[in-house]
């Protein structure tokens, strides 16, 4: 992303400070049509990325002359290329604003420049998504585009009827099911307000906030400085939605702490990169895939919030006793006292108000039912009225420093966060209207309800495949959204519970930033840490084990996402957290002592079957209490039971 200046940065920012009083207003006073709503926060997404990402962000610093004025440009300031895209791809966004209301009324009407109009429209998104998250999702977008016109060609389950270059262009263009549909709208009327949210809330103070509270929290355990990471991700991970940015944010922080005591490198990134992941599937406040999640099931969104809980608490206790059992390994300590925060600082009165005031209104308001954007939008109110009064002096200079800080958030939220999550969400939507108009989730469908016929659990491993699949390279809400169109419908036709299918999904689309070998989280988490990948991401799958369990469990049990009685509900969360005891001794190799393979398979296999409830826990706590046991007495077997030094 290039460092504007000067005229350039004067433009991006007039064009930050329109978008964001434009989502302001509408959630506060007035609800758009969503062609109308989505086509205006588009183009304004796709104006700020081609002024902001460059063609090749390398050649922008070794180009010279032609080159540089009409392709490449500078760090500073776009080519004339990025202007004559960014006017291409304005040109149908304000075709649709003025026109909306005849295409929406007169659907199958049209004329061949309307469809030209949206096939440049097309390219633009197809681009501007490559400039700002990489080649996977064009190229994604584009093979289905590929499938649309081709697909006839295709033998057997897999080939379509056929669809014509017209009908394929008026489809994405002009129905409202097309790059005007669901993502597009939700993104720009909703998930909009939550991204701007949480920078707005770092810049006002939150983020010290966050770490001081982590640090009282985790620091005082064994481990301390792999436990302030977890705890710390989880608070951030929840308002960025951004694995990868969470990383890049806590990790800064944690991940050098954590090898300055004791930990090794690849540990410490792993950690870093678990932890920030799960930040999404952490109530109040989750990534944008939840949002959406809640759109699909028509439900509101504190249902998901709820379901969420107790999978979240089990997850984040898991990574906590994955630390803990390593941190015993190398025989680490608590956090150093001169590195831990003041208990009066921390709770200092304005400390706490600049946090409890805005999230406790946006959580008041969600539970009051009220629409999500307009909740986010009043907590964003919130946020600058409590800075403005109580972050310092009263005087003239030091409200307008304080202004200014709250401008940084607007401006560094849109920039580095909303505008390529705006396009990206349009040129997904490109991708899902196509998944539809060819059936292809359909006869995917029908192939998971083919292999249930065999056992319901090889759909789901199918499913859980591909959900990691379509993930690797993707933001979590892309890759959820798109094995959303594909699985949901395949797993509504085995009548499984709508809304644990859903979230069955979503982990899987999150945790697929751990998994190799495109596994992005980890990437960053490595850089951070000066650790092989590799070595990196086999830690945090391990670290993350829950998270590729759990959703199996929850399928079947949905005591685990709120729906029993308080008793069921209490006695599947005790079993849960012991069965994460066993299960990070098994993965990790460690309790008390060097486990033998024998002592880890007891204790693996132990806490799988904790996790069914019920009488299965009692089982499960039978099973690992052998591994225990075997290991107390310092019982060796040849071969499988010979302990490490």
């Amino acid at each position: 992303m290039r460092q504007l200046r000067g005229f350039w940065k004067y433009v991006v920012g007039v064009l930050i400070a329109l978008w964001s009083a434009f989502l302001l207003f509408t959630a506060l006073t007035v609800a758009l049509h969503p062609v109308l709503q989505g086509s205006i926060s588009l183009s304004f997404g796709l104006a700020i990325v081609f002024l902001a990402y460059p063609l090749s962000p390398g050649r922008t610093k070794t180009a010279r002359g032609a080159g540089r004025l009409l392709l490449f440009g500078s760090e500073r300031a776009p080519s004339l290329l990025d202007l004559i895209l960014l006017a291409l791809s304005l040109a149908p966004c304000l075709y649709i604003m003025f026109t909306w209301e005849e295409i929406v009324r007169n659907p199958g009407q049209y004329e061949m420049y309307q469809l030209y109009i949206g096939g440049v429209l097309i390219l633009a998104l197809l681009e501007a998504t490559r400039r700002s998250l990489g080649i996977i999702i064009p190229l994604l977008v584009s093979g289905f585009l590929l499938y649309a016109l081709y697909g006839e060609n295709i033998p057997g389950r897999f080939g379509h009827g056929g669809f014509g270059l017209e009908e394929v262009l008026y489809q994405i263009y002009l129905m409202t099911e097309g790059v005007w549909g669901l993502l597009t709208d939700m993104t720009s009327r909703l998930i909009a307000l939550f991204v701007i949210f949480g920078p707005v809330l770092f810049a006002t103070g939150v983020g010290k906030t966050f770490m001081d509270l982590a640090k009282l929290g985790g620091g005082r355990i064994r481990g301390g400085p792999g436990h302030v990471a977890v705890i710390a991700s989880s608070f951030f991970g929840m308002l960025s939605g951004s694995a990868v940015a969470n990383v890049a944010t806590t990790g800064a922080f944690t991940i050098p702490t954590m090898k300055r005591m004791g930990f090794p490198p690849a540990f410490a990134g792993a950690v870093e990169a678990t932890a920030s992941s799960g930040g999404q599937i952490m109530p109040p406040i989750m990534g944008a895939g939840a949002f959406i999640m809640a759109e699909f099931m028509n439900v509101p969104y504190l249902t998901v919030m709820v379901a969420a809980i107790i999978p979240a608490v089990i997850f984040y206790f898991g990574v906590g006793a994955g630390v803990y059992v390593e941190a015993c390994r190398y025989g680490l300590g608590t956090m150093p006292t001169e590195m831990m925060p003041k208990v009066r600082e921390v709770f200092h009165p304005r400390q706490l108000m600049v946090f409890v005031l805005p999230v406790g209104t946006l959580l008041f308001l969600l539970v009051l039912l009220l629409p999500p954007q307009m909740c986010a939008a009043w907590a964003l109110v919130v946020t600058m009225g409590v800075f403005l009064l109580t972050g310092g002096k009263m005087t003239g200079k030091a409200l307008w420093e304080r202004v200014k800080i709250i401008w940084e958030g607007y401006f560094r939220a849109i920039l580095t966060a909303l505008a390529w999550l705006m396009v990206m969400m349009s040129c997904v939507q490109v991708a899902v209207s196509l998944i539809s108009l060819t059936g292809f989730g359909v006869k995917v469908s029908q192939l998971i309800i083919e292999l249930a016929g065999t056992h319901i659990s090889l759909a789901l491993g199918a499913a859980m495949l591909t959900a990691l699949i379509l993930g690797m390279g993707m933001t979590t809400t892309a890759a959820y959204v798109i094995a959303a169109a594909v699985l949901i419908p395949a797993m509504a036709g085995l009548n499984l519970p709508l809304l644990a299918s859903h979230l069955f999904v979503f982990y899987f689309a999150v945790f697929s930033g751990l998994t190799p070998p495109v596994c992005i989280a980890v990437y960053t988490g490595a850089a951070i840490a000066e650790s092989n990948w590799l070595p990196t991401a086999w830690i945090a799958i391990r670290l993350a084990a829950s998270a590729f369990v759990l959703p199996f469990y929850f399928m079947f049990n949905t005591a685990y996402l709120m729906q029993g009685t308080a008793l069921e509900i209490i006695l599947l969360v005790v079993a849960g957290l012991a069965a994460m005891l066993f299960i990070q001794g098994g993965v990790m190799g460690y309790l008390v002592k060097h486990l033998t393979p024998i002592e880890r398979a007891f204790f693996l296999a132990g806490g799988i079957v904790m996790l069914a409830g019920g009488q299965w826990a009692l089982i499960g706590l039978a099973v690992g209490g052998i591994g225990y046991l075997l290991m107390h007495f310092d019982l060796q077997i040849p071969v499988i039971g010979v302990r490490n030094a």
